[in-house]
């Protein structure tokens, strides 16, 4: 049986797929892992990391079969929900970065004296 994939978007690369399924570790690797194991787009063998995959298709590697389906009502407004929540979460949390910005700016503005060859004099 197919996993499902919802997308939020109109399409996802292959390499996105890689990733976002922990077949590779990094975006980076996609090229490798697909040089060295057989991916199968809709039954055709596919090798380009940037080959866009729309709702409907179907791809196949690791003994593992994706099926891409775009995000449903439910999920979009469950997505939206948690987005919410997020927000409102964050707004509560004490801004204690503001802090440790000022003091990064404290050692920007040091009175060290200059090392350069005009201070070798």
């Amino acid at each position: 049986m197919a996993e499902r994939l919802a997308i939020t978007t109109d399409y996802i690369t292959l390499q996105q797929l890689l990733k976002i399924e922990d077949l590779i570790p990094s975006g980076g690797q996609a090229k490798a892992y697909l040089a060295t194991e057989k991916v199968l787009l809709n039954g055709e063998e596919e090798n380009r990391r940037g080959k866009k995959l729309y709702p409907g298709d179907q791809i196949e590697t690791a003994g593992r079969i994706f099926s891409i389906n775009a995000e449903s009502k439910e999920e979009a407004d469950e997505r939206a929900e948690q987005k919410a929540i997020l927000a409102r979460f964050q707004a509560q949390q004490p801004a204690k970065k503001k802090a440790g910005a000022s003091k990064l700016e404290q050692n920007k503005t040091s009175k060290k004296k200059p090392a350069g060859p005009s201070s070798w004099s």
